[in-house]
C-alpha cells in the first residue's frame, strides 16, 4: 500500500462508527456467540499455540487426518474427549501410552 493511500488515525477517530458509538443500538449477540468467545477466551496457552501450529504449518491432508482421527476418538460426538475415549484411541491407533501419561496430556490440555 503506498503511504499516500494508508489512512492515519484521525481517519478512524472521526470515523461514524467510533462517533456514535455511545448512540449504538445494545443487540444481543445470542447465547451461542457469547458461550463460544467465552470459550475461546478461557483456552490456555498451550491450546492456542497448538492451534498456531496447526494453522500455520500443517498443510490440509495433515488437518483432515487429525481429525479423522480425533472424530474416531471422540465416540461420544461431544466435540471432546475424555480420559478413557483418548486411552482407547490411541490404543485402536498403535500407540502405548501409559495412563499416567494420558492423565498429564489430559490435565495439560483443560487447565
Amino acid at each position: 500500500m503506498k503511504t499516500m493511500l494508508r489512512l492515519n488515525h484521525l481517519w478512524f477517530v472521526d470515523h461514524p462508527w467510533i462517533q456514535n458509538g455511545k448512540n449504538a443500538s445494545n443487540v444481543s449477540l445470542g447465547e451461542t456467540v457469547r458461550a463460544r468467545l467465552k470459550q475461546f477466551s478461557v483456552m490456555n496457552k498451550l491450546k492456542k499455540r497448538a492451534l498456531r501450529v496447526i494453522a500455520e504449518h500443517l498443510s490440509v491432508e495433515e488437518t483432515s487426518c487429525i481429525k479423522e482421527r480425533f472424530q474416531v476418538m471422540d465416540t461420544s460426538n461431544r466435540g471432546k474427549i475424555t480420559i478413557t475415549e483418548l486411552g482407547i484411541g490411541l490404543q485402536k491407533l498403535g500407540i502405548v501410552v501409559p495412563q499416567d501419561d494420558i492423565q498429564i496430556l489430559m490435565d495439560a490440555v483443560s487447565s
